[in-house]
């Protein structure tokens, strides 16, 4: 979807990174974590969180409230009946339905994503000029109508041919994410690739070596095309398992502390926390979307009404559900940063450039050391970074009742 990003400049290194690096080994592994940051900026960064709290929830609401009122408002009957007048052919009308309900949830939450996107430009976490954003929005619109045309038309044509179609759609969504996770690195998606310097090679073998992924490959992104943020993470499985560093993180991290966010990426690669990830995320989704039927099987047909124009019920209860599975994903995902926080502390041996990489992260991606306790829970897919410092540290956790979660 980034494919048409104008190309910007990483960003230099700042005042930030200079109070950073005059941070002593000493204060690092004896100062607790609040005395570490930026205290204006993390009072900004807990500001913009809670702001983006509140537009990813309206993101998610309004788009279970504009499935409801397509169903309930009869507005999905009258469209199905005006296609079925244009055409007779089952497959399209369940196209064409189906396209309409997978654009109808992105249109409905667009006032939610651009305050979103607005808060990160504002913050300067990302530098994307708005046409460009809504050039994106648009790519997305357009593909997840394509999705839902495709997941329509096949569901309801397993439907009528067989019994047990439910075990098949299952079938498929395990394998696509199987596949998706596998060749995603390869595919001419995303940031394009750039030049790996030879000392960030060097040291991501020796790396790959010391977590136990020998031969796994560092591979730098322009990221800067559309983030100011820094980034490192895993990406692939097996052959095509990666370490992906933006090439924000190369300008703004010292020597050792891209050791500490390599060993970390290459960690995730060693677990196979991509992969689990995302299977884990589609385990949620399927066992949602039975249980949508099941609820929506509970609602009495309206005269109306038929296979098709209930979609828009199910999708209702689909989203309903997701919102109370949400936080287990984000659990699960937390488990997996923790155990990949000790395995890269195990390889590099180095807390207090770890604790150096973090306190970077808090001042210069404006993160948060603590969300509030009451919102942590539901929305944080990592353990609270204040909770982090202090078990490399071990020093007092800032974040009360918010330390790393047990690693599975």
């Amino acid at each position: 979807m980034v494919l048409c990003a104008a190309p910007s400049a990483a960003a230099a290194r700042t005042r930030l990174d200079t109070r950073v690096d005059m941070l002593t080994t000493q204060q690092l592994l004896k100062r607790d974590a609040s005395g570490l940051v930026d205290e204006g900026r993390q009072r900004r960064a807990r500001t913009i969180a809670d702001l983006r709290h509140v537009a990813s929830t309206g993101w998610g609401i309004a788009q279970i409230l504009a499935f409801w009122w397509l169903w309930r408002s009869g507005a999905g009957a009258r469209i199905r009946d005006a296609v079925r007048r244009r055409t007779r052919s089952r497959a399209m009308q369940r196209t064409v339905f189906g396209a309409i309900l997978g654009a109808l949830g992105p249109v409905a939450a667009l006032p939610f994503a651009l305050a979103s996107y607005r808060i990160g430009f504002n913050a300067g976490v990302t530098d994307e000029r708005l046409p460009q954003w809504f050039l994106d929005y648009l790519l997305r619109i357009g593909l997840d109508a394509l999705l839902g045309a495709v997941i329509v038309v096949g569901v309801l044509s397993l439907v009528e041919k067989l019994r047990v179609w439910y075990l098949v759609v299952m079938a498929a969504l395990f394998a696509g994410a199987l596949a998706g996770v596998a060749f995603t690195p390869l595919l001419p998606f995303g940031p394009p690739h750039k030049t790996t310097p030879n000392a960030l090679a060097a040291a991501g073998a020796q790396l790959a070596a010391a977590v136990g992924v020998p031969g796994t490959p560092v591979v730098v992104l322009a990221s800067s095309r559309h983030s100011n943020a820094m980034a490192a993470h895993a990406a692939g499985i097996g052959p095509t398992s990666r370490a992906l560093v933006g090439d924000v993180t190369l300008v703004h991290m010292t020597q050792p502390e891209l050791r500490v966010a390599l060993a970390h990426a290459f960690a995730h690669v060693r677990f196979g926390d991509p992969l689990r990830q995302t299977l884990m995320a589609v385990w949620l989704f399927v066992l949602a979307a039975a249980a949508a039927v099941l609820l929506s099987d509970r609602v009495g047909f309206r005269r109306d009404d038929d296979a098709l124009s209930r979609l828009a019920l199910v999708s209702t209860f689909l989203g309903l559900v997701l919102i109370v599975v949400y936080p287990i994903y984000n659990t699960y995902a937390r488990n997996l940063e923790t155990r990949a926080d000790g395995a890269a502390l195990a390889a590099t041996h180095d807390p207090a450039s770890t604790v150096r990489a973090m306190v970077r992260y808090a001042d210069n991606d404006l993160v948060p050391l603590c969300d509030r306790r009451s919102i942590r829970w539901y929305f944080d897919d990592r353990p609270p970074l204040g909770g982090r410092i202090a078990a490399t540290a071990g020093t007092p956790d800032p974040c009360p009742g918010g330390g790393p979660t047990l690693s599975p």
